[in-house]
């Protein structure tokens, strides 16, 4: 009898949350057919419903970009950085694009950084290719096109937008030692159960910690 009551409640909990996740998935998908009014609507719904994190960061996303709402970067931190307090992985990336910017926020190298570098060791494409353009040209960090590929090959695969063409355009201009050694650094910064922060193992590569 007991069995079969937490059988019951357990049954009961997981309609629940699949009601919950499914409210999320109609915002996003109405976001994704532009009907952004509705999404909104549906994101806070989420919200109110699971405190879903996702839908923290899709609100800050409207709001970055004025999607069916007034432009606002200001509120668009605020929801990111809810979504990114709760556990969600891109709200790193779009943290550190607007710290990068001063968006919203005042300019702060520091912070952008930081989330950059949080969302490289929790697997976020954006933070991956941002970071490789940072290497590819030298700003912030020291300059290696081997790192660079590899920072690029690891955003492709987390399936940012922009990474294939990035490391496409990377891979034409470098040398075979050079793509030899971006292999190199991408095993190790991506192979599985690595007791070692992809963060660090990036910094070893660029030198950064011998320098300090």
């Amino acid at each position: 009898m007991i069995r079969r009551i937490l059988f019951v409640l357990c049954l009961c909990i997981g309609l629940v949350q699949l009601a919950w996740s499914g409210t999320y998935d109609e915002a996003a998908a109405a976001a994704q057919s532009r009907q952004y009014g509705k999404a909104k609507t549906l994101f806070l719904k989420s919200i109110d419903e699971n405190d879903d994190a996702r839908a923290y960061n899709s609100l800050g996303t409207l709001y970055e970009l004025g999607l069916g709402v007034k432009q606002n970067y200001v509120t668009a931190v605020k929801y990111y950085q809810q979504a990114a307090d709760r556990g969600n992985v891109k709200a790193n990336g779009n943290l550190a694009v607007l710290y990068e910017r001063g968006l919203g926020v005042k300019q702060d190298w520091g912070k952008a950084m930081g989330y950059y570098f949080i969302g490289l060791n929790k697997g976020d494409g954006k933070c991956m290719n941002n970071l490789g353009v940072m290497v590819l040209n030298g700003e912030i960090l020291p300059q290696n096109i081997s790192v660079a590929w590899a920072l690029f090959a690891g955003a492709a695969k987390y399936k940012d937008k922009d990474a294939p063409r990035n490391l496409a355009l990377v891979q034409s201009t470098m040398t075979k030692a050079e793509f030899a050694q971006g292999k190199v650094v991408y095993k190790a910064m991506y192979q599985a159960n690595s007791k070692k922060p992809r963060m660090d193992i990036m910094l070893d590569y660029l030198g950064w910690h011998d320098s300090k």
